[in-house]
């Protein structure tokens, strides 16, 4: 068995650069927006999808209407590092945390010119830029598959670079499934429950009191159908007042369930 390591990548607040402004791109955008990254679009000399205008006009996107300067990929660059990463101190993290928000986290290219994503791909490898060179799965660190997004839910499909269309329609079959669900809050619900033991069973935080809270967890969150967690809509105290039977359970049956936290 074969496959990709499937992350979920955090580039939140993170200078993230898109080269070319066709559909690709416009979907690529699309998904650092849903990632709150810090967009930065050069959109070459080609027709500029008009949607990657509207996020540039409302500030969400950082638009250079140019072609590509090999400068870019250094653009936000400002520390020369001096550090010796052998000998590193408490004092030299803010540095090193300056340093990472000034280097891209990832480059995006969208564009027809093979010989000039070749190039920048080379360049990214020299600086250990990730990149994603749009139909090219060997100039590729990481893929896009399709996704679900419901807010705090991400699932991802991905054939590897092999079959997007296959990814897409295998995407919109397990959406079908949950149709009328709203699987945001059924994660709000666990989430909070989640949370909150954490927060008031402080017993210790050994191994055992670790993997203790963890099955509690899992039974409860076994005990209704996800379709049955997101009709609730749980507050801080019914929360707490679940969390008060721990290391024993409130009522199993979902009738009953309902009414002790509602009383």
């Amino acid at each position: 068995m074969k496959g990709s390591l499937l992350l979920a990548w955090q580039v939140k607040d993170k200078h993230c650069l898109v080269i070319g402004s066709g559909d690709v791109a416009l979907s690529r955008i699309n998904h650092l927006v849903i990632a709150q990254a810090k967009i930065t679009v050069i959109s070459g000399d080609g027709h500029i999808h008009k949607e990657i205008l509207d996020l540039a006009k409302t500030g969400e996107i950082t638009l250079h209407n140019r072609n590509y300067k090999d400068e870019d990929l250094k653009m936000y660059e400002k520390l020369e590092p001096q550090l010796d990463f052998k000998n590193l101190n408490t004092t030299a993290y803010s540095a090193i945390s300056q340093l990472v928000d000034e280097t891209f986290a990832c480059v995006l290219c969208c564009i027809d010119d093979y010989e000039l994503s070749a190039k920048i791909y080379y360049q990214c490898k020299l600086l250990r830029l990730p990149v994603n060179i749009a139909d090219k799965p060997p100039l590729c660190d990481f893929y896009f598959g399709s996704m679900i997004n419901q807010e705090s839910l991400q699932i991802m499909i991905s054939t590897n670079g092999k079959s997007p269309r296959l990814s897409k329609l295998i995407k919109d079959n397990i959406a079908k499934q949950f149709v009328g669900v709203d699987l945001n809050n059924a994660i709000e619900n666990l989430g909070l429950v989640r949370a909150r033991l954490r927060e008031l069973i402080l017993v210790d935080d050994d191994l055992v009191t670790i993997d203790t809270r963890m099955n509690w967890i899992k039974a409860l969150t076994d005990f209704f159908t996800v379709k049955e967690w997101s009709l609730l809509h749980l507050t801080q105290n019914q929360a707490d007042k679940i969390i008060k039977c721990f290391p024993d359970f409130p009522p199993k049956q979902y009738d009953e369930f309902q009414t002790y936290i509602s009383s």
